[in-house]
């Protein structure tokens, strides 16, 4: 078939994309949506099944919309796939090189609406085209609309004030009270930590976000008694909100430390107050997520009761769930997100906290003025900004929690110093390298004392029959495991979640350390992997199948009760086996020791944000099993997600 037949012939576009399906380049989900569009427009360009089953590939591996200068720029920065198929796509888009020539195409189709700048558009859009072109992107129609969601409801937020604000002079010394160490108002040495709690306390949408350890639930800790000062406490309605529930166990359980060390308050029966505010809630849970749809109980018509929303781990929530989120929250209340712009971004379609702190530090004079009268710090003339979004955001600086050596080869992967990471894997103690990697030196690992050896010993002593000594033994038992974890970059092969889990239960077989025959067995940790509102359990949960004081084999998952929840294996219906698991499951978590598996040949998937996420994971120590070739690969190539939403934002904010 010749190149020039496809670029007239929509009939000869669908066979190749068939071909393209067929080589597993494309999803069948692609072609079906390519398809679809067809039937709706038989009539239509050649361009549009190419350009629908392009758009439906790049949404699948997180992409919201399709920017066409920069992907017709550099196509080959977003394709991936054998060389001689990326060839054949490049020499189909070359006809249509240029982004003028899609726009003019594709405003001609009747299943594409372009949006006119020029002209106001009402905020319930009711257009039901499956396409939408807006400044140079496609979009998916929800994906449009999402982004128009966000961006008007976050520009309408933070441009309101604070119900109850507090007078700066009022503010001032609650603040020196709670931060007595940040008194430095130097350019160099900037107290983001109360900078952070000033701006909340005067708007209605604050992002609070730094690497781990930086203070991020120290500070939410802090600025809810400020809350709490600022309104009635005992009328106040404050939610905590996580994306898992194991980001939503975690920071229940750093918010009650943070809690636990705060200074008294003025007349604030502080212990009182915290003690109203239930533990945190995944958003599905949140929201009221209805089972196989993509609609929840609470929206526009039936907001969420509360007045403060706190959510914690905000870099995985995707565009859609972030949409959802404001779409229930009240017009009175104030939203506070708190995460690390540098992570993984979410499995699913966005980039939202990373393109919101695209502003990050950028403030207008009026609260340049706000942070002299309260911090008394003084920021640079170049912080300064008339972006409305930026005034919300706050980057916290200096990390607390790392072992020095994990800390600063984060900060080399994170800025992308290949030289300097690899200098730091050689000379720093807690970092252990491995650039030749084997399988067997994985095993090695987690056979040892620093990693799953103690666990192993303590499931094969088990516990007595004493109810009270059993309840001791499970809680050690998930401890234990929580102290170490593999982390592969992929799901499948022998590299891969998959082939790294089924060699480890291979040497405990073998080794005779557990019996490992069938799926549940005694020590086998399970990852759930769909939520399950029946059992009360999120994708990204983890339990470990143990004996009953009776014998019986139950699952046992940490939560927010003291005492573990045991549940019976057949009762599980998606699950995985967790001896390793992927760095995208692994978000929301924090280890003693944590080694991060990369394959011996190099992969496109794996980028800087993966490599920082995994090591970030790490308190004391961090193992790496990569070839030095596959590392700085990794160290140089960024992720780039194209979304609408950063346009969105300044169309919203004119």
């Amino acid at each position: 078939m010749s190149q020039a037949t496809c670029h007239t012939n929509p009939e000869a576009i669908l066979q190749l994309l068939q071909d393209w399906t067929e080589a597993q380049w494309l999803r069948a989900l692609d072609l079906s949506f390519a398809r679809f569009l067809l039937s709706l427009e038989p009539q239509a360009p050649a361009l549009l099944p190419l350009a629908a089953a392009l758009l439906a590939r790049l949404e699948g591996e997180g992409h919201t919309c399709l920017q066409l200068e920069l992907f017709l720029h550099e196509p080959d920065r977003f394709l991936s796939g054998a060389p001689e198929l990326i060839t054949e796509i490049r020499h189909i888009l070359a006809a249509w090189s240029q982004p003028q020539q899609w726009m003019d195409i594709l405003s001609t189709c009747r299943v594409v609406e372009q949006i006119d700048r020029t002209q106001p558009k009402p905020h319930d859009d009711d257009s039901e085209t499956p396409l939408v072109l807006d400044q140079g992107c496609l979009y998916l129609r929800r994906y449009w609309r999402d982004a128009q969601c966000i961006a008007r409801t976050l520009t309408e937020q933070v441009s309101r004030r604070a119900l109850n604000p507090i007078p700066a002079d009022t503010l001032k010394p609650l603040l020196a009270q709670l931060f007595p160490a940040d008194t430095s108002g130097s350019q160099e040495n900037l107290p983001w930590q109360k900078i952070a709690c000033a701006l909340a306390l005067r708007g209605r949408f604050t992002i609070i976000t730094g690497g781990p350890g930086t203070g991020k639930t120290y500070t939410a800790a802090r600025l809810m008694a400020l809350l709490m000062a600022q309104h009635n406490s005992s009328s106040l309605r404050i939610v905590l909100a996580a994306p898992t529930g194991k980001a939503a166990v975690r920071i229940n359980e750093s918010l009650h430390n943070a809690i636990a060390q705060l200074p008294p308050l003025g007349q604030q029966d502080l212990a009182t107050a915290f003690a109203r505010i239930g533990p945190a809630r995944t958003l599905h849970n949140l929201l009221g997520a209805r089972p196989g749809t993509r609609r929840f109980r609470h929206d526009r018509q039936h907001p969420l009761d509360l007045d403060v929303l706190i959510v914690d781990e905000a870099s995985m929530i995707h565009q859609e769930m972030m949409a959802a989120l404001l779409r229930a929250l009240p017009e009175h209340a104030q939203l506070i997100l708190l995460g690390d712009q540098d992570q993984l971004a979410s499995v699913e379609a966005g980039a939202v906290l990373a393109d919101l702190c695209n502003h990050t530090g950028s403030y207008d004079s009026a609260t340049c003025t706000w942070l002299e009268e309260t911090c008394n710090c003084t920021l640079e003339a170049d912080r300064r900004s008339t972006n409305p979004l930026a005034s919300g955001v706050v980057r916290l600086q200096r990390s607390h929690r790392f072992n020095a050596g994990i800390g600063a080869l984060a900060d080399a992967v994170q800025q992308g110093q290949t030289s300097l990471a690899i200098q730091t894997l050689h000379q720093e103690a807690v970092l252990q390298w491995y650039e030749a990697p084997e399988i067997a030196q994985i095993l090695q690992l987690a056979d040892s004392h620093s990693g799953y050896r103690p666990l192993w010993e303590n499931i094969r002593r088990g516990s007595g029959k004493n109810i009270e000594e059993h309840a001791l033994w499970v809680q050690q038992i998930l401890e234990q495991y929580g102290a170490f974890r593999l982390l592969c970059a992929l799901r499948q092969g022998p590299w891969g979640v998959a082939g790294i889990n089924q060699a480890i239960e291979n040497h405990l077989q073998e080794t005779g350390l557990l019996k490992t025959q069938g799926l549940w067995y005694a020590g086998r940790p399970a990852l759930i992997t769909r939520n399950d509102p029946q059992l009360g359990l999120s994708n990204g949960d983890i339990g470990i199948a143990l004996p009953d004081p009776q014998g019986k084999l139950r699952v046992y998952f940490p939560g927010n009760d003291p005492l573990p929840r045991a549940i019976l294996p057949s009762r599980l219906k998606y699950s995985e086996s967790a001896w390793a698991m992927t760095v995208h499951k692994s978000q929301g978590s924090e280890f003693l020791h944590t080694a991060l598996i990369l394959p011996p040949q190099d992969s496109a998937v794996i980028r800087r944000e993966l490599l920082y996420t995994a090591i970030t994971r790490a308190r004391e120590k961090f193992s790496l099993f990569a070839p030095k070739a596959g590392l700085e690969q990794a160290i140089t190539r960024r992720t780039l997600r194209m979304s609408g939403l950063l346009s969105a934002l300044q169309n919203s904010a004119n």
